[in-house]
């Protein structure tokens, strides 16, 4: 886990919030919590301690994992495929092009250039 920016659930003013969205979410999914982690970008053995509140795991949980959750719930009007999309969704935009697929591919480029892009996860450096 990222320890750089971390909070403890008990000082972290969204940590009910994050945390019934999460559980919500896994409940919802049909592959359950690797479905979760798949749209989260994490891995599965990853959002299991952090569900458990006895885990060391969950007593510091990254800002960035905690963001991700909350954009699981927020909705943003989605210039490109016209209407609400989940804020999730738009982590696409930083994929490689779809080259194989023409459809995919146009909606692709149109993330690319949408103000909702996030930006880009920057390698780190040794």
């Amino acid at each position: 886990m990222d320890t750089e920016a971390t909070v403890t659930p008990a000082d972290d003013a969204h940590a009910p919030v994050w945390q019934d969205i999460l559980a919500r979410e896994v409940a919802a999914d049909p592959r359950g919590k690797a479905g979760v982690a798949e749209r989260l970008r994490v891995c599965r053995s990853y959002v299991s301690p952090v569900m458990s509140p006895g885990s060391s795991a969950y007593a510091a949980v990254p800002r960035r994992f905690i963001l991700r959750v909350l954009d699981l719930a927020s909705d943003i009007d989605c210039p490109a495929q016209g209407g609400k999309r989940p804020r999730a969704d738009c982590h696409k935009a930083n994929e490689p092009a779809p080259t194989h697929n023409p459809m995919a591919m146009r909606l692709w480029r149109e993330c690319h250039a949408c103000p909702n892009k996030p930006a880009a996860a920057q390698p780190k450096e040794d």
